[in-house]
């Protein structure tokens, strides 16, 4: 059987290579995702000569698309560990690339269920920066009346700032109307990791202050030198266009380097999903909850 195991800040120097190598432009191929999500979903690593394999949950082998140069070999692997613990196949987040990929080494074996909610938003970020053309015309009239109506400071995040991001996500939560519903507290968690870690993760962030008061601030990290991934993003209501100001001036100012911008999934939240969508992405990334040919069906 693999050996997983929880995983710890020291294992990003060995991990975040493998996974910018692959090329995935999925939320997944990321090493902060896979930590600062780790307590809220169970999710452990475990490595094999050069493959490097994923997992989560407490009941069930639902693993990740394994990191691996030999395919067959990694998903292998996979099929004997389920074996072993004598539980049901379970792969999540696998994109149609990788289930090409999967399709390839174990032919008519697994079944693909792609699920829209779990989608990720992939960006161009030169889009996000330049807000041009017609169809940006809306989101251009909310960043200038933002700058007009508001004394505004924009700031990267620092350590000597990350308390700031943490008021902001307090007086955030009091708005909501329940904040240990709807994954809000599992996504606290997972917040409170990335500020705790943020420059041991490499991540990177904005704040905006309007006036003296901390407002809005967003942060992520890279996925590989083409693609960067928007792990959260907060702002506090009752100011006009403060969302469009903290994704364009973050954009602007750090992103512009990258080819794509991931701003993960919409959750299945007919909001969200519309404010994803304002913003045209170039691609949405759909990917699948994979089982065996002739198991139960079902998640």
């Amino acid at each position: 059987m693999l050996d997983f195991r929880p995983l710890t800040l020291a294992d990003k120097s060995w991990i975040s290579p493998i996974l910018a190598e692959s090329g995935y432009m999925g939320s997944e191929a990321a090493f902060g995702t896979l930590y600062i999500w780790q307590e809220a979903y169970e999710k452990k690593i475990a490595r094999q000569d050069d493959m490097l394999f994923g997992c989560f949950g407490k009941n069930a082998c639902t693993y990740f698309f394994p990191y691996a140069k030999d395919i067959r070999r990694a998903l292998a692997a996979l099929l004997e560990d389920c074996e072993a613990a004598n539980k049901r196949f379970r792969m999540w987040g696998v994109t149609e690339e990788q289930a090409r990929l999967m399709e390839a080494a174990f032919a008519d074996t697994f079944h693909f269920r792609f699920l829209r909610a779990n989608a990720d938003y992939l960006y161009h970020a030169e889009d996000l920066i330049a807000l041009a053309g017609r169809r940006y015309h809306r989101k251009r009239n909310h960043l200038t009346r933002f700058k007009r109506m508001y004394e505004f400071t924009y700031e990267d995040i620092t350590p000597a700032n990350i308390a700031d991001c943490e008021k902001i996500e307090r007086e955030w939560l009091l708005g909501t109307d329940n904040p240990t519903l709807g994954g809000l507290e599992k996504e606290n968690f997972a917040l409170k990791r990335s500020l705790d870690s943020f420059s041991a993760l490499g991540f990177k962030g904005a704040l905006i202050r309007i006036g003296d008061k901390p407002v809005a601030f967003t942060l992520g990290e890279e996925i590989n030198p083409r693609v960067f991934v928007v792990h959260f993003e907060k702002a506090l209501d009752g100011y006009e266009g403060l969302y469009a100001a903290i994704n364009q001036m973050f954009a602007e100012r750090q992103l512009y380097s990258y080819e794509y911008v991931n701003r993960e999934e919409d959750m299945g939240i007919e909001g969200l999903r519309k404010a994803k969508l304002s913003y045209y992405p170039a691609q949405i990334l759909e990917k699948a909850v994979v089982t065996l040919k002739g198991a139960v069906p079902g998640d």
